[in-house]
């Protein structure tokens, strides 16, 4: 995690790690979340959340490109000074642990409700932290390796869900925009939480090998093929049930899957749930990653000790918040709001400031000459 040894990654675990960050825990809920708003034209929405945040990506990466040699957290104290500087890096650090604490709840919550509902949600929540922890630990090499091994998991879920295609019906998803077009622009938001891990591409943008088109084009078919991902995913629930019946199921691809079988496999759903675990676990992974360079650019101390420090801060909070339906709820608007602030707003702004900033210091350097 040191900005000095500068463990640098190649563009392919770049796009992995992008990959697996974006895919995590709301893949099985996004369908269920985008019907509740725009209906059979949730994936509409999903396609409006896509490209709106391919530019987002394009003015990160101006921002990131305007300062190769640092990483996010440096690029704020270059650009806004030291204190104030660490201030914004502390509110990322409450944004990214509030996101890892949303996690840990999503997960422990789903895995009481379809497998392990006698089992008290501590153990799940500290066999999640401590498995996370470990690979943070690691260092971003490892966490490249791994992530880009683990890419497999998420073409098994794909071959998975291609068994349903006999059961669907294409009806369910006419006529298109009937539930209007200020519903289908409502629901990109619901959309936007299963994206949010795009900051990465900020966060790690100058451990990347290669040139600044080169790292841009590797963000754009990485953001592509999630796209892609959450699309396949939502239409094929979407044609599978109908709007009544998806009205009714908060996790639709598990309900499907689980009105199959194969000969070895009887549960198809819980086999889902197993990969899905890994997903959820890189998820969880990156954000405590990002938390952790946060506390060492803070403290100017490059130690494990402020990502375990972390880590135990994420699972106490999880332990004493709970996954009641009303508190996740919360915490789930909570974190969309901080997201479009944190995600969006921010960045945007650091790279006006650094414009206007830098190129006064520019035009001043050529009047003096």
């Amino acid at each position: 995690m040191s900005s000095q040894s500068k463990p640098m990654i190649s563009r392919r675990q770049f796009f992995f790690i992008i990959v697996q960050t974006e895919i995590g825990v709301g893949v099985l809920s996004m369908p269920y979340d985008l019907h509740g708003i725009a209906k059979q034209d949730g994936w509409i929405s999903l396609l409006i959340t896509a490209f709106s945040l391919l530019i987002i990506l394009f003015l990160l990466w101006m921002l990131a490109k305007r300062h190769p040699s640092l990483n996010f957290f440096q690029i704020l104290e270059r650009v806004f000074s030291k204190w104030p500087g660490k201030f914004i890096i502390v509110a990322y650090i409450i944004y990214f642990t509030s996101v890892s604490v949303l996690i840990v709840l999503l997960f422990g919550r789903m895995l009481s409700l379809w497998v392990l509902p006698s089992t008290p949600f501590w153990v799940l929540s500290i066999l999640m932290v401590s498995v996370c922890l470990y690979l943070t630990a690691s260092g971003l090499k490892i966490i490249a390796r791994l992530y880009t091994s683990l890419s497999l998991f998420l073409f098994i879920l794909i071959f998975l869900m291609v068994f349903c295609f006999s059961e669907l019906e294409i009806l369910y998803i006419l006529p298109v925009a009937q539930s209007g077009w200020i519903n289908i622009v409502k629901g990109a938001n619901e959309g936007l939480l299963s994206y949010f891990g795009f900051i990465v591409t900020l966060v790690i943008y100058t451990y990347v090998e290669g040139k600044p088109k080169d790292k841009f084009k590797t963000v754009f078919w990485a953001h592509c093929f999630v796209t892609c991902f959450y699309l396949f995913v939502v239409l094929v629930s979407f044609t599978f049930f109908s709007t009544k019946e998806i009205a009714l199921v908060q996790e639709p691809v598990l309900y499907m899957l689980k009105s199959f079988q194969f000969p070895i496999i009887a549960r198809i759903d819980l086999f889902f749930l197993s990969i899905w675990v890994v997903s959820v676990a890189t998820s969880f992974a990156t954000y405590l990653f990002m938390t952790g360079m946060g506390l060492q650019t803070v403290f100017q101390k490059q130690s494990s000790i402020l990502v375990t420090l972390a880590a135990i801060s994420i699972f106490i909070i999880s332990i004493f918040f709970g996954f009641e339906s009303e508190r996740l709820e919360l915490l789930g608007n909570v974190v969309v709001f901080l997201g479009y602030a944190f995600g969006i707003f921010i960045p945007i702004f650091t790279l006006c400031i650094s414009a206007l900033r830098f190129k006064a210091k520019k035009e001043g350097g050529k009047q003096s000459e």
